[in-house]
């Protein structure tokens, strides 16, 4: 009961790439705070994820406690000729909530993942999947260019992950919500990052008993503000170029 507040008010937390050496603090944040509804991704998932800069965690600076992570990684290989990613590990610390970080890092990752990782794909796919009941994260995926697709029954082996913790008893599968990101709409996600940089000035706020906690978010480390203010110029020129 003693313990700090995650996050105080003026308080700065950043979203980073997560470097290979660092790859447990992810790994360890969700195996304590997994509240039953998340995928166990072994520890070998993380490590390929960070190597392949397509881990991310959310950290307070003034602490460096990890607030939050999200990760993407390959989807299990089926009868298509698209490649697939899983986007998943969205974990947020339960004191962490109510301030839209859960939104905000999905948007992040995905722009990164299309626009400025170099790994993106022309007919890659990512895929994401929330166990069934589970409300929490479909907003922040809504949010950051996710449409429904479905439901999907996941049986062992499907995914490089363990679920057996999700499993009903005598069950030998789980049912899921299925989302499929819709390409089309990263132009909206890099319009709506640029407008938080640089009309928002990176705060965001959530309102409580005790007034109003406003807190500055950064993550020009993974995405430069040079590098959204050049993308929003790209897509002006090309609505210019449709008018």
């Amino acid at each position: 009961m003693h313990r700090p507040a995650m996050i105080r008010d003026q308080g700065r937390v950043e979203i980073r790439l997560t470097r290979e050496a660092e790859y447990r603090l992810p790994f360890t944040f969700i195996e304590a705070l997994n509240e039953g509804t998340l995928f166990d991704r072994p520890a070998h998932v993380f490590r390929d994820a960070a190597r392949q800069h397509r881990l991310f965690h959310v950290v307070n600076r003034s602490t460096e406690n990890i607030l939050g992570t999200g990760v993407v990684q390959p989807a299990s290989s089926g009868p298509t000729s698209a490649t697939q990613a899983e986007v998943g590990g969205l974990m947020v610390h339960p004191a962490a909530r109510g301030f839209g970080l859960a939104s905000l890092l999905l948007k992040v990752m995905m722009v990164y993942a299309v626009k400025e990782s170099g790994r993106d794909l022309p007919d890659e796919q990512y895929l994401a999947h929330v166990v069934d009941g589970n409300g929490a994260p479909i907003h922040a995926l809504l949010e950051a260019g996710f449409r429904p697709a479905g439901h999907v029954d996941i049986r062992r082996g499907d995914i490089d992950a363990v679920f057996d913790h999700m499993l009903i008893s005598g069950a030998s599968e789980v049912r899921l919500q299925a989302f499929v990101f819709d390409r089309h709409v990263v132009g909206n996600l890099v319009r709506s990052l640029w407008t938080f940089v640089r009309q928002d000035r990176g705060l965001i706020a959530r309102s409580g008993e005790a007034g109003e906690t406003r807190v500055a978010v950064d993550f020009s480390h993974v995405i430069p503000s040079a590098h959204l203010d050049a993308q929003v110029e790209r897509l002006k020129l090309d609505q210019a170029g449709h008018v």
